[in-house]
């Protein structure tokens, strides 16, 4: 035998392996040989039966009963074996074949991780891994090689093989890869076509590895609690016994106790003595838990252990399972024991039975569960239940036969049973959990807790206690222990007695305790107290709660289960009392509350004790509540604050910080994102205010409920929150619905901002106030509601109102006292006040034609009798140059589903602006283009834009569009002669067309050739003195038309028409027959300029009339402008770039 140095281990195997090599033995090199006799440290069991010893082939396979030199390998030698690769193989020409049995350390672990991870229904604990490699060993007469391992994991009563397998070189060779039993009932092949396969095949997602589970015994059902690991394992013998087992925590069994158990062979749990009983007797006149009784003999297979258990996750689990099949039983568990009999043999050998007891218990509650796994039919005698020794607990559980345990159940999940077994009643729904991590009273007459400090004070009365006492006789105290017996509340101090007499924990029962902040607790007693004081806004911060579970009269008389529950917050107590089981009494008891000074006093009125159980002051049998702060109930319509509240520092004229709004607060004209909390009672939201003197006109944004010199170092709370709970907002949705039932939609608040002023006294000292102010808004509305509790009367200066920065906004309620202010209302609730700060409909501006409504948005409807023309919307239009207005009706826009919001111009940036009840839309050429468009025909040349809605999203809409067109059209101006006579002057023409553009013409006679200087007043012009004319047209675009003179004659009488004329333009060029005729400038902007000389009609009028032809042309056709070079002239053709001409006239 050859033991393997930390010199000549491996120097590499492959990742799936476990670590062998150093410390391991060696068989010796030899073809077909073998180990001897392996002694095994952990018995392994297989298929049924097993082993002490192992033999490590070398041809690659375990056996269990002797070596087998066959190199070729057969179905069934006869033998159970294990073959991880059953093949001729020869250590002597290389390789190293190895082994060790591993009972703690690193491979143990790692082995009994993978089994759980390979079988994670089966409980198991690996006490042993026996581990066999065959390291790089060659086929015989050949040099490939083949590398592979087999562990073998196991426990008491489980076992498991491992395959691993490295490099596996190709053969020809015969091979076998499993296992097989000598009766040939158990048999398995790895399905692969070759041995080289072998290193990439797995039945675990991990190549080269299989896991097998090779005990016989089935897979256990996830009921049952983890077995095996450490546990204690009863010797086989016929009808044999455990020996006393020492309990770690006593066990309480329908009121008797017990420190020790028997676990006996046979099925059954004793207490004082084993019992080697095997036929079924439950009236044996001995307290026995028989999950199966029956005559059971593990000398012929299959294991009864156990143990107790106190590990946190075993402890978790069953205390889940006890809270889910006995939900109104308050329970945490300390301790479990478990017992398991894992396919044991009926004594006949009628087959195999797996079941498993769990007694779970605390120092006051014991449970057990029974799991069934499979269970054979048997024809012996057998019983299945519970007894006790006075026959008084007795329970047998109701199935023909014991195969049907394991689907039977009293919890509805198959082959499980629990019972409740410690003898006392189920506690009422109505106590707390308890029992978990508590503190308990030791065991003394007449005696107490130490003292007990407290996370967070307790206000009792006015008082503010930071310490409690519980004290053995069925009471607390304050400020020391109080050891009497008997009863007295005058006794001069503070004291809660939920039963107060001569109680003796030395005889049993726990007294216990614990102060509790866990959420699930305090949302508990929060939804307790909103029951029991609905009027009174509250949210636990504490909880301390005091049991006394089956305590035991000094007298012997019985015994009593009560609880008294201390819920408080920084502002608010209250004590719960709940009663169990009062057993009677002729002992002297009380039960109630008093204070020092017993100006505070409560006894609970019944006539015995025993009623305290049926008794109530809130209609829950057994339950009392009391408010016992001393300050008085608010008022029903506070809302509730302090849970989860930010508190105002303790500061003379102090203020919050800064708040952040979660959602901004829409003050008449302002909106803000922060407010300010500010001690004196008033709200501020630019900037902290101190001032204790009321201003009403402060010079800012104000909400002051009660403005006031307030000193909340001496006492009090100033609280706040912004509170967007489904409830709370539901709450003042509901207020502001009933109070303002004329909006134009029922109020949804999205945020309430909810700060609290509880019994915060004056500065003078002349008493306490209680009120609260509430933020409520949404997008569309804001309100203010002030709520006032206790206000005393003071003399100081005091101001309730709210206020704007520049008082245009400002409301203060008018009363003689603060202390009325609790007694009056503007909204028939007395003690609130609401008021309205923001309206959606004020910034609309609707007329008196209109009125504020709601249609998918706010907006203004039309009054009965205010919709003229609604087929267009009432529509009006007005041109004028390039500028275009459209005027419509806001208020039938908007009950046509077209807000403001939604509709525009063919430019969606050019929106409607609304102005008296109209909205108008225009358009113009100097930036506020909005996609007009500029077109003509014979007649006129057109402005045309639309006014548009929102094009609806996705494929398909069933919504409105609106699309209405628009357009400015300019017509030609009409002919008009004017007299004039030697005086000079401008003439103009304008023309107002309904419905149409206007524009205007003037002709503008000019002393100079720079056209600066015009003819004004009386002129005489002399014959043959250079005259400049001007043609402007006025309001037109002139980026877009210009002015062409067609013709201009003079005739010597004010006629356009008159037979006698002269020629001066003649087609937009000079008369070529008056070398005096210039034409400056034509068709290249809105003015146009020629010049003549001066001349009279021979044998006429000294005067003259001037008369003129105009055109308007579009700019951008390019032809508007015409050469009169000699020898260019042409004809020009009509086109529809040209409008018809205006004529125009002057006199001179």
């Amino acid at each position: 035998m050859t033991i393997w140095s930390g010199f000549d281990q491996p120097k590499w195997f492959p990742a799936n392996f476990l670590d062998y090599g150093n410390g391991d033995t060696v068989n010796p090199l030899s073809d077909d040989g073998g180990s001897q006799a392996i002694p095994l440290q952990q018995p392994i069991k297989y298929f049924g039966r097993t082993y002490n010893h192992v033999f490590v082939n070398n041809n690659g396979l375990i056996t269990f009963s002797q070596q087998l030199v066959v190199f070729i390998p057969i179905r069934n030698p006869g033998i159970d074996f294990v073959a991880p690769l059953w093949i001729d193989l020869d250590n002597t020409n290389g390789g190293t074949v190895s082994y060790r049995e591993h009972t703690s350390g690193a491979v143990l672990a790692r082995a009994n991780a993978a089994i759980r991870e390979y079988f994670p229904n089966i409980p198991f604990a690996a006490t042993s891994a026996f581990v066999a490699t065959w390291d790089n060993v060659p086929y015989y007469l050949d040099q490939r090689r083949a590398t592979f391992q087999i562990v073998i994991v196991s426990s008491v009563h489980r076992s498991f093989i491992l395959f691993n397998y490295g490099n596996i070189a190709q053969t020809a060779r015969t091979w076998v890869a499993g296992y097989n039993t000598m009766d040939n009932a158990n048999y398995f092949r790895i399905p692969v076509a070759s041995a080289s396969e072998l290193s990439s095949s797995s039945n675990t997602n991990v190549n080269g590895r299989w896991a097998l589970h090779v005990d016989g015994s089935l897979n256990l059902p996830t009921s049952f609690l983890p077995f095996g690991d450490r546990e204690m394992v009863n010797p086989p013998a016929e009808d044999g016994s455990s020996e006393a087992i020492i309990l770690q925590h006593p066990f309480k069994y329908f009121g008797r106790i017990y420190n020790q158990i028997f676990v006996n062979n046979n099925g059954h749990l004793t207490f004082t003595e084993p019992l080697s009983a095997y036929n079924p007797s439950m009236d044996s006149r001995r307290d026995i838990i028989a999950p199966l009784w029956t005559r059971l003999d593990n000398r012929h297979g299959g294991t009864i252990s156990y143990r107790e258990d106190t590990s946190s996750a075993v402890l978790a689990q069953v205390t889940a399972a006890v809270h889910q099949y006995f939900p109104n039983i308050p329970f945490a568990a300390t301790s479990v024991f478990v017992t398991t009999w894992d396919s044991v043999p009926y004594y006949n050998g009628g087959g195999l039975v797996t079941f498993q007891v769990v007694l779970v218990f605390s120092v006051h509650r014991s449970f057990i569960l029974i799991n069934y796994g499979n269970i054979a039919g048997t024809g012996q005698i057998w019983q299945a239940g519970y007894n006790s020794a006075d026959f008084v607990s007795s329970f047998t559980i109701p199935v023909t036969n014991a195969a049907e345990l394991s689907s039977s159940s009293n919890i509805d999940v198959n082959g499980h049973w629990s019972f409740h077994v410690d003898g006392s009643p189920n506690l009422p729904t109505s106590f707390l959990p308890f029992g978990d991590r508590e503190m308990v009273n030791p065991p003394a007459e007449d005696g107490s807790s130490e003292a007990i400090i407290l996370q967070q004070p307790f206000k009792y009365f006015g008082r503010i206690y930071n310490r409690i006492f519980v004290n053995n006789n069925g009471h607390l105290t304050f400020t020391e222990p109080l050891s009497a017996y008997n009863p007295f509340l005058d006794s001069g101090r503070d004291i809660l007695a939920p039963l107060w007499t001569h109680l003796d924990n030395r005889h049993g029962g726990t007294i216990s305790y614990r102060e509790d902040t866990s959420s699930a607790v305090l949302a508990q007693v929060t939804a307790a107290v909103h029951q029991y004081f609905p009027n009174i806004p509250f949210a636990a911060t504490s909880v301390f709660v005091a049991t006394w579970d089956s305590v035991p009269y000094y007298n012997g008389g019985g015994l009593v289960t009560f609880q008294v529950v201390l819920v408080f917050s920084v502002h608010r107590s209250f004590i719960l009392i709940n009663y169990g089981d009062i057993a009677e009494t002729g002992q002297i008891w009380l039960a109630g509350y008093n204070t020092v000074d017993s100006i505070s006093s409560f006894t609970i009125p019944v006539t015995s004790a025993a009623e305290l159980t049926s008794s109530s002051n809130i209609d829950v049998d057994g339950h009392w509540s009391f408010h016992v702060d001393g300050s008085p109930n608010l008022p029903a319509h506070f809302l509730p604050f302090g849970n989860g509240e930010m508190v105002n520092h303790m500061s003379d004229v102090g203020s919050s910080e800064a708040i952040a709004l979660q959602q901004a607060f829409k003050y008449f004209e302002h909106t803000y994102n922060q407010i300010f909390v500010n001690n004196n009672g008033h709200l501020t939201f630019s900037e902290p205010l101190s001032t204790y003197t009321p201003l009403v006109n402060s010079g800012r944004d104000i909400v002051a409920p009660l403005w006031t010199h307030l000193d909340n170092r001496r006492g009090g709370t100033i609280s706040y929150r912004e509170d967007t709970s489904s409830a709370i907002l539901a709450q003042v949705s509901a207020i502001i619905n009933q109070n303002f039932p004329n909006l134009p939609l029922p109020f949804n608040t999205t945020s309430a901002f909810v700060a609290t002023w509880d019994s915060v006294p004056y500065s003078s000292g002349e008493g306490v106030v209680t009120f609260q102010v509430v933020l409520v808004s949404n997008v569309d509305h804001s309100f203010i509601l002030f709520n006032y509790g206790n206000i005393a009367e003071t003399r100081q200066h005091w101001l309730a109102h709210y206020d704007t920065v520049d008082s245009a906004h400002s409301s203060s309620i008018s009363l003689l006292t603060a202390s009325e202010l609790s007694s009056n209302s503007n909204v028939n609730v007395n003690g609130r006040w609401v008021f309205h700060v923001y309206d959606v409909c004020d910034t609309l501006g609707c007329t008196g034609n209109e009125v504020c409504s709601f249609r998918k948005v706010y907006g203004c409807s039309c009054l009965e009798g205010q919709r003229p023309n609604p087929e267009t919307f009432d529509a009006t239009e007005v041109c004028y140059s390039s500028t275009g207005i459209m005027s419509l009706s806001r208020c039938q826009l908007f009950e046509s589903d077209f807000p403001l919001e939604v509709l525009h111009l063919n430019d969606p940036n050019c929106t409607g602006t609304p102005q008296n009840g109209r909205v108008l839309f225009h358009f113009d050429n100097e930036g506020h283009v909005c996609g007009t468009t500029l077109t003509n025909n014979d007649t006129h040349f057109i402005y045309q834009n639309y006014i548009q809605s929102n094009l609806p999203l996705g494929l398909i809409s069933r919504e409105r569009w609106m699309n209405i067109a628009f357009s400015c059209a300019y017509p030609l101006i009409q002919t008009l002669s004017m007299p004039m006579d030697i005086k000079a002057e401008q003439s103009v023409v304008s023309i107002d067309l309904p419905g149409q553009g206007t524009y205007q013409i003037r002709m503008i006679p000019y002393h100079d050739a720079q056209f600066t200087s015009p003819y004004e007043g009386d002129v005489e012009v002399q014959v043959n003195q250079q005259m400049y004319v001007a043609v402007e047209v006025e309001g037109v675009d002139r980026s877009q038309i210009a002015t062409i003179l067609d013709n201009c004659w003079a005739t010597p009488v004010n006629d356009s028409e008159y037979q006698i004329r002269w020629n001066l333009i003649i087609r937009e060029c000079p008369n070529p027959e008056d070398e005096t005729v210039e034409v400056l400038q034509n068709g290249i902007d809105t003015t146009s300029h020629f010049s003549f000389r001066m001349f009279t009609f021979t044998g006429a009028s000294d005067r003259i009339f001037l008369h003129c032809q105009v055109h308007l042309c579009l700019v951008q056709s390019g032809r508007c402008a015409q050469s009169c070079n000699s020898g260019r002239r042409r004809r020009r053709r009509r086109s529809l770039d040209f409008h018809h001409s205006a004529a125009i006239s002057m006199g001179l």
